[in-house]
């Protein structure tokens, strides 16, 4: 048996899983190092806490910033993968109960995501990856009233959000998490476990990119651009934090 991991991210976690998927369907035997078990439920297979020793498979995209590829696809690669990979999670309902009673409402559910401390970092690195969140407001005001807006996510919140129907954030666990991304038809939020949350449950996605980290003096800011991280720009839109950017359009897009 082989230990595959990525990174220590819910996201990472969702990139990884894809990888275990087809690694699996090919015959291999595999186990998660992973700080988040749930994520690995449809598979089957066994996970252990994160470690970064004793690894056979290394399925990260660290080492592939500068590459004309996506995050996901460095992912593949690093695993040594080189035909196409789908990424995809096979999720099942473990809430049913929970997910009722936001369907019950018979709105179309989108989910925005908390304001906090880019990649859950509390000493100030990749701060500039937070946009404007007055302009996710506006994302908010577009689908407000034609939609079920449910805030998710974990974490010290930085912005209150207007207009939000239910905040589940700091509130389900990962699986209720995913339960409720499940039900939702859409997403708004900025580059984090949002996205690959929506490309991996084939649901659409707004995210909000703050001009500030597009043009940080980190390269390792500067390279987390729309063109690396989106893996699906058939779900996801793009729009940067100025207020010359159409959000409107996007907003709209999520109800169509």
């Amino acid at each position: 048996m082989k230990t595959i991991r990525g990174g220590k991210g819910l996201g990472d976690s969702l990139y990884v899983q894809s990888v275990a998927r087809h690694l699996v369907a090919r015959g291999e035997s595999l186990r998660a190092a992973t700080t988040y078990p749930e994520v690995f439920k449809p598979l089957g297979i066994d996970c252990i806490p994160f470690t970064r020793v004793g690894i056979q498979i290394l399925a990260h995209y660290s080492t592939r910033k500068a590459k004309a590829t996506t995050q996901f696809e460095d992912c593949c690669i690093t695993a040594g993968i080189k035909e196409p990979v789908e990424l995809k999670l096979d999720w099942r309902v473990t809430d049913r109960e929970l997910t009722e009673r936001l369907l019950w409402h018979g709105k179309p559910i989108v989910l925005v995501q908390l304001p906090r401390d880019p990649m859950g970092r509390l000493d100030g690195f990749g701060a500039e990856l937070l946009p404007d969140c007055e302009r996710i407001q506006r994302a908010i005001d577009v689908v407000h009233g034609r939609a079920l807006t449910v805030q998710v996510g974990a974490g010290r919140p930085l912005f209150a959000f207007r207009g939000i129907d239910i905040d589940l954030s700091n509130k389900t666990t990962v699986s209720q998490l995913l339960d409720v991304a499940s039900a939702a038809t859409a997403a708004i939020g900025y580059v984090s476990f949002v996205l690959p949350m929506c490309e991996s449950l084939d649901k659409k996605a707004l995210l909000v990119w703050s001009r500030r980290g597009l043009k940080s003096k980190t390269q390792y800011i500067r390279q987390i651009t729309p063109q690396k991280v989106v893996h699906r720009p058939d779900l996801v839109t793009s729009v940067l934090d100025g207020k010359d950017d159409d959000i409107d359009a996007a907003a709209e897009s999520l109800l169509r």
